[in-house]
């Protein structure tokens, strides 16, 4: 039997690594929930270096480690088709359409190319992530490492992430020529960049999410639009 030994503190990256674990299907491998440091772990049958954590985890199993259970096929089967039925999700075509793609075996990757070839893979990913999320936090619960009102605060941390993620993308489409950026970050670029500094944007190439601007050398250089953050749209 398990027993409680402390709650823990929600983030993001937990719940996040938490819902991977629960989604790796691969038969080598074994997560754990390390409630000591607040993080997944895993073992795999594929290295000996693995014995010494596999010893510390039986040792103590339950006090501060529990197993990570992975969501079956069937799980992931119903959780794509409660994407396809929900109300106004999508037209009666289109429904039809992706209940025939979970149809017998291969549902998976049928499934998930209609949805690239129809645009509609962001909006499941979203509702995948979000349920997902509320599978994880009902699971804590269960096991009384967090309290029943911190499900309703998990959840509105991702909210509070996606809306970060959307504006960031709406920021990186708005990078256009005229506009200023400011450097975010300069990993393998400190000859060019100084984080904090701010640039023009020359020219743009949307396909690639480059953009030209002068650097701190006074050349003119192509560097990518995650290295930068938006600080004003030019107004025509």
């Amino acid at each position: 039997m398990q027993n409680k030994k402390k709650t823990i503190r929600l983030s993001n990256d937990l719940l996040e690594d938490i819902a991977m674990a629960m989604n790796e299907n691969s038969h080598e491998m074994t997560w754990y929930l390390d409630i000591q440091k607040e993080e997944t772990t895993f073992v795999s049958d594929l290295y000996d270096e693995d014995e010494a954590l596999r010893e510390m985890i039986e040792n103590d199993y339950g006090e501060r480690f529990i197993s990570i259970p992975v969501r079956s096929s069937h799980e992931g089967w119903r959780q794509m088709e409660q994407f396809i039925i929900l109300p106004d999700n999508q037209d009666e075509k289109t429904r039809d359409l992706l209940l025939a793609t979970i149809q017998g075996s291969g549902a998976f990757g049928r499934f998930k190319d209609y949805l690239y070839r129809s645009g509609l893979h962001e909006q499941w990913f979203e509702f995948k992530d979000r349920e997902d999320r509320k599978y994880v936090l009902d699971w804590l619960c269960s096991l009384d490492l967090i309290a029943g009102e911190d499900i309703e605060k998990g959840m509105q941390l991702y909210e509070e992430w996606l809306a970060k993620r959307n504006q960031h993308e709406k920021d990186i489409a708005n990078m256009t020529t005229g506009t200023q950026v400011k450097c975010i970050y300069n990993d393998g670029h400190t000859d060019k960049l100084t984080t904090g500094k701010t640039y023009e944007v020359l020219d743009e190439r949307k396909i690639h999410l480059n953009i030209r601007i002068r650097d701190d050398r006074g050349k003119v250089c192509w560097l990518p639009k995650s290295h930068f953050e938006l600080l004003h749209i030019r107004k025509v």
